[in-house]
């Protein structure tokens, strides 16, 4: 009985706890923040759960004895389930990348009236970076216009990298998407298309790349962002994608990796990605 009353207690401490870090988000960011009713739901099925466990502790003989069973092998199994992918999205913003690539994908994110959201500087902050270590690579900025956002994403992104000291020469504007598979899809045709002009001589001297070369292709996004991406772009044919991290902001990190967690196991479902992939590999050739 000591049990069931502490587990009771357990699940409102949860409810509350999910209450006040909502408080936070609201208060740091506003109501604009996406999927911000995510720990509204969290609270309310904490206090269900509370509810049912003291229920169920003072009235066990007017309950039937296999629905608590039920109940709480299906909360258990779904927080395990969701604790792996979440466990899985933090561990992949450890990575950092070996080598810069040939191409990298930054995936845009809002845009305000007022400028680009901290998300999306931080990305391109990553970009500036790369560039000048290896001012070779070509940056294919990535980000249609969504809801709210005051123009399209990979515009603002080619301004704000233009006014960094990125020439226009590297990169690639893709302003036609929106989700991160059409993104990544969008992106990977134009790559194909660059790669093709870049082992065409234009004169003579002019440095090409041989005919079977393959580019390498990272991608840069926000460090909680990576997992997913680089999955949808393995599933695509890329192979062995770069993963490039971008800084989060550390309030919203929590926020951030639930939502992210929730919008892998859509993916999932949509087949946008699957368990087993990198088998294939990326033909730049094949178009």
């Amino acid at each position: 009985m000591r049990k069931m009353k502490a587990l009771a207690t357990t699940f409102f401490l949860l409810a509350g706890i999910c209450i006040a870090y909502l408080m936070v988000i609201l208060g740091y960011s506003g109501i604009g923040t996406s999927y911000w009713g995510i720990w509204l739901f969290f609270a309310l099925l904490f206090i269900v759960m509370g509810v049912f466990t003291r229920r169920g502790n003072r009235d066990r003989d007017g309950m039937p004895r296999a629905l608590p069973t039920f109940i709480f092998t299906s909360f258990g199994f779904g927080a395990a389930v969701f604790a792996l992918i979440l466990g899985l999205v933090v561990g992949e913003t450890y990575k950092t990348p070996d080598t810069i690539p040939d191409y990298c994908i930054v995936m845009g994110a809002r845009v305000y009236s007022d400028g680009i959201s901290k998300t999306l500087m931080y990305r391109l902050d990553k970009a500036v970076e790369l560039y000048k270590e290896d001012k070779d690579t070509i940056f294919v900025v990535a980000g249609g216009q969504e809801k709210g956002d005051a123009v399209p994403e990979a515009l603002a992104m080619y301004n704000y990298l233009v006014m960094k000291g990125v020439p226009g020469s590297n990169m690639i504007i893709q302003a036609g998407s929106t989700s991160t598979a059409e993104i990544i899809s969008t992106a990977l045709r134009q790559i194909v298309t660059d790669s093709d002009r870049r082992k065409i001589p234009k004169g003579p001297g002019d440095k090409v790349w041989a005919e079977d070369y393959v580019p390498t292709i990272g991608i840069i996004t926000s460090d909680y962002h990576l997992l997913r991406a680089v999955r949808v772009a393995e599933k695509q044919g890329v192979e062995k994608p770069v993963p490039i991290g971008a800084e989060s902001d550390d309030i919203l990190f929590v926020h951030q990796c639930v939502r992210e967690s929730l919008a892998f196991v859509k993916d999932y479902l949509l087949g946008n990605f699957s368990i087993d992939e990198g088998l294939i590999a990326f033909d730049i050739s094949r178009g």
